[in-house]
């Protein structure tokens, strides 16, 4: 007998319809059977029209969600956002600190993608990876950058060791970059 096979039980040594019940496996198959085809033959219920004020929510979402081409590296950007600008005019109280800016990427590591620079209108930031982490590519010179980031004392070590990856020009602004979103 095949596991799936409606098995017929007699109880009490009684023949007819009432003695007669089908295996539990069986009868649950069945069952389900019978609900499924029973939602199936149910239309979906419609939907209620947005009311007016529905719409600026929607616009305020599709506002403060990124675009669908931005490159996310490293950790989620949630820090809040200084100007460079404001970094580079106290950089003592930015010391310890996580920030976010923004800028134009102006170079990037041709060896591995482990630093970058940045501009905005008056000053610009070099940007390593934090513990070599994560990588930018090495395409995304020219590219729109936001960079969640720490300020790196002066007298820090370099942010590389090989002499071929090390920066042309470092900025004056040195930044730890934990996340980077390229546009």
């Amino acid at each position: 007998m095949t596991p799936c096979a409606t098995r017929v039980i007699v109880r009490g040594g009684r023949r007819g319809p009432h003695a007669l019940f089908l295996e539990p496996m069986t009868r649950t198959i069945v069952f389900s059977c019978v609900i499924a085809l029973g939602a199936c033959n149910q239309a979906p219920a419609p939907a209620a029209a947005p009311a007016e004020p529905a719409a600026p929510a929607k616009a305020a979402a599709a506002a403060a969600a990124p675009a669908p081409n931005v490159v996310r590296l490293g950790a989620p950007i949630s820090a809040p956002e200084v100007a460079l600008a404001d970094v580079a005019k106290d950089p003592n109280s930015f010391t310890g600190r996580s920030f976010t800016t923004h800028g134009t990427v102006t170079a990037v590591c041709q060896e591995m993608g482990c630093w970058m620079e940045i501009k905005d209108a008056s000053n610009g930031a070099h940007l390593r990876m934090h513990g070599h982490s994560f990588f930018v590519p090495k395409t995304a010179n020219g590219r729109q950058a936001k960079v969640e980031a720490t300020l790196v004392p002066s007298g820090a070590p370099k942010a590389c060791a090989d002499d071929e990856c090390a920066p042309p020009n470092v900025a004056l602004l040195q930044l730890d970059a934990t996340g980077v979103e390229l546009d």
